[in-house]
């Protein structure tokens, strides 16, 4: 009996201790207004933390074929584990393609974060949100996921449970970075860097088409949230390149 009562104590013990990353003041907020900003608030510094990881990723890259990749050293053998480990993590094709790699490895605008992360999670409202820190509705096939309502009968697919609130923004960074449905949003973004001109959550909200069934009205609709809740301001000055430095 003390046997039951001890894996039960257990049990309650884990489930308070997760809770949705927003913490349980957030739900309690009442005025819209007031819970826009902590909504983003909260976002935030998070999301700048996922694009330091990015941006580290991206000076390693452009250092190593620079340099390193003509150099045989220790140093030089420990930088190859690192390149190979990339090129995993972005799923890199030819693994001496340097313009493949900057071409993924890439900050996305905190204004498109921002707006998409706003409608997919309701404003951190939605079940997957508060239950699996899901905050951009992203399906896994996999055991560990809860079953969205509404699903087809054969379906299979699951929202993904998140453990914190970063792991769900790294997460939906890397997918922007590296699948082929938004291979139209990394040429368009590599081709603003190139002229040296800003590339902005209003130009990515363009390229949005395959996240959503709603195709192009999904487009217009997360332009259409970044504009009304002065989502630009939050932009990240892109129109120099990322210095190796």
């Amino acid at each position: 009996m003390l046997r039951y009562l001890f894996i039960l104590l257990i049990s309650l013990s884990i489930l308070n201790a997760f809770e949705s990353g927003f913490g349980k003041d957030y739900y309690k907020i009442r005025d819209p207004k007031v819970k826009k900003t902590a909504f983003v608030n909260t976002l935030l510094p998070k999301i700048e933390n996922a694009q330091k990881q990015i941006i580290s990723d991206r000076i390693f890259i452009q250092k190593f074929f620079k340099k390193f990749l003509f150099t045989y050293s220790l140093k030089g053998r420990t930088d190859l584990v690192r390149l190979i480990r990339i090129s995993k993590k972005y799923r890199i094709k030819q693994m001496y393609n340097e313009d493949e790699y900057l071409q993924k490895i890439d900050i996305i605008p905190i204004s498109l974060v921002l707006a998409q992360s706003a409608v997919e999670s309701a404003w951190g409202e939605s079940r997957f949100a508060r239950e699996g820190n899901n905050l951009f509705g992203e399906w896994t096939w996999g055991e560990k996921g809860m079953i969205p309502e509404g699903r087809e009968e054969n379906a299979k697919h699951k929202l993904r449970i998140f453990d914190t609130l970063d792991d769900s923004i790294a997460r939906y960074m890397l997918n922007l970075n590296r699948h082929r449905s938004y291979a139209e949003f990394r040429r368009l973004r590599a081709e603003y860097r190139k002229e040296g001109e800003p590339f902005t959550g209003l130009i990515a909200a363009t390229t949005m088409t395959n996240y959503s069934q709603m195709r192009e009205a999904y487009n217009r609709l997360i332009a259409k949230v970044i504009k009304g809740n002065g989502f630009m301001g939050y932009e990240i000055n892109q129109k120099k390149p990322l210095s190796l430095n």
